[in-house]
């Protein structure tokens, strides 16, 4: 009896093989590479229609790196904006990244200099949903599935820019295209409005933006953004 115990085998553990981090930031990408390439291939045309060359809408799209706050900038360009008010608006926009950052100030703490100085620029709400469903990566693993994770989405939207603004011009004249802009925004912000302060922060926001945006463009979506903020925070008290 004590001899067959001692010959049994003992159980073996299957461990499954974790894939290189390229592969994982692959994966992530081409789960939502769909909505990326769509929200990338609009804004290309808008690019297009308001007149914007090829080279100043590619270089955005590297350098911005964030579809509301290039539409932004493009918008209150077009409109004549100063610099500056051009700058702040785009930042208020993309202000949201701020608590991205935050939340993963974590998984950034004791990486290399030159990593904390770099990665935060790929900080938008694609990678920052991905990176968080892989909360199990070590650094050096996360390190280099963010830079694949960062570079790979970085393809999809700068290449879906560049092919709406060649097939802008080759759409027929429809005026109605100019209106594409404000289009975006409102689907970016029609699945937020889910309780009463969003509601009330968004007409509080939109009425705002539009009064102070025909006495000052540029100053359109700042104002817009502190009433929906003030408004917003009222409706929550």
């Amino acid at each position: 009896m004590t001899t067959s115990l001692r010959e049994r085998p003992m159980p073996t553990t299957v461990q499954t093989a974790v894939p290189p981090p390229y592969l994982l930031a692959l994966r992530d990408t081409a789960s939502v590479a769909l909505g990326i390439a769509s929200f990338g291939l609009t804004l290309g045309v808008t690019i297009s229609v308001l007149g914007f060359g090829t080279l100043p809408g590619l270089v955005g799209a590297v350098a911005v790196y964030s579809g509301s706050g290039q539409l932004t900038a493009i918008t209150l360009v077009h409109q004549g904006a100063a610099l500056l008010g051009v700058v702040v608006s785009a930042a208020v926009v993309n202000s949201r990244l701020l608590l991205y950052g935050a939340s993963m100030s974590p998984r950034f703490h004791g990486q290399p200099a030159w990593f904390r100085w770099l990665a935060p620029h790929f900080v938008i709400d694609q990678t920052y949903l991905l990176s968080s469903a892989r909360p199990d990566l070590d650094p050096r693993t996360f390190r280099r599935y963010w830079g694949w994770l960062g570079a790979f989405v970085l393809v999809v939207w700068s290449s879906s820019i560049a092919a709406g603004m060649i097939s802008g011009p080759a759409l027929p004249a429809m005026p109605h295209l100019g209106f594409v802009g404000t289009a975006m925004f409102l689907g970016m912000l029609a699945p937020r409005l889910t309780n009463r302060p969003a509601v009330a922060a968004a007409v509080a926001g939109g009425l705002v933006a539009a009064v102070v945006g025909v006495v000052r463009p540029e100053l359109g979506i700042v104002g817009g953004a502190v009433a929906g903020v003030m408004a917003g925070m009222a409706a929550q008290r």
